[in-house]
């Protein structure tokens, strides 16, 4: 029998939703858990291979009828629980929609509360300083740098010009699977080289969410060996978009031979990146870096 110390991390993900109130107080979402006879914000485990950014989204959906984008990232708690320790990642929550909510046995009772109140009201000490710390956070935008999917090996491809080349099999699946994360995040709009395999990465969820797909020339990699100031150029344009609407999320997929220079364009530091991965840039109102979310494809 293992001992307690070696025993697995048990993982979560949860969000602090907030919403203005006509007092001019903030508003917090809080469950009732009749299993735990507690107050706590909506959390949850993870289904298989679900990146916790979309199981935050999920989990408030389903325990609250609130259906929510994240933004910010707030950190994680842990705490020992009777499987062995458990660390839940959090997110500040931004309401896009309220649907009808029915009580279940894990949430019998939801309630939006003043924060003053909320503070009161939740059972845990770490979860008061997580509701101090999304009250304390400054506004930021969201900017999603995207690796296009795997494509089809070069050599296997017989298809004419390669910026014809499509994204293969595992491509597919790795293109399916990001339409999640997107979707957690909120992204309002997607800009993608003109290069089949970059288009296909971000169709699926183009499609799905109904939102407008660009395509942008100057981030295609035969542009960009002629032209690198063009991808450049494209670059601070979409930072700018994102800096001066904030709740407008965009995400832009590109070349691994580009990205580098996509990203030090508006001057965030180059890091290395594997295919269909995303790296989450929460940037204030100047346009600064504030924090950097880095997720990688399971397939």
């Amino acid at each position: 029998m293992s001992s307690k110390k070696n025993r697995p991390v048990q993982v979560a993900a949860g969000a602090v939703v907030l919403r203005d109130s006509t007092t001019g107080e903030p508003e917090v979402l809080v469950v009732h858990r009749p299993a735990y006879d507690d107050w706590s914000l909506p959390k949850g485990k993870p289904r298989p291979d679900e990146d916790l950014a979309v199981t935050a989204v999920r989990e408030v959906r389903e325990e609250t009828g609130c259906q929510i984008r994240v933004g910010l990232p707030l950190g994680s708690s842990s705490y020992p629980i009777g499987k062995g320790p458990k660390t839940v990642h959090w997110w500040r929550g931004h309401v896009v929609s309220e649907h009808r909510w029915k009580k279940s046995s894990e949430v019998d009772r939801v309630e939006w509360l003043p924060v003053s109140k909320a503070r009161r009201r939740l059972s845990y000490e770490d979860e008061r300083g997580l509701l101090d710390k999304a009250l304390a956070a400054e506004p930021t935008g969201v900017l999603l740098i995207v690796r296009h999917a795997k494509a089809m090996e070069r050599k296997n491809w017989s298809g004419g010009k390669d910026w014809k080349r499509p994204i293969g099999t595992r491509g597919r699946r790795q293109s399916k699977r990001l339409a999640g994360l997107l979707a957690a995040y909120g992204v309002a709009e997607c800009i993608s080289s003109s290069s089949t395999r970059c288009v296909q990465t971000l169709r699926p969820y183009a499609e799905a969410a109904k939102v407008d797909l660009v395509e942008v020339d100057e981030l295609s990699e035969e542009a960009f060996e002629k032209k690198p100031e063009g991808a450049a150029k494209a670059m601070r344009r979409l930072l700018n978009r994102v800096r001066q609407t904030m709740d407008q999320p965009l995400a832009v997929c590109g070349h691994r031979p580009v990205l580098p220079t996509m990203r030090e364009a508006i001057d965030m530091p180059h890091k290395p990146m594997l295919t269909a991965e995303t790296q989450v840039l929460h940037v204030d109102g100047e346009g600064r870096l504030v924090v950097q979310e880095t997720v990688k494809s399971k397939f």
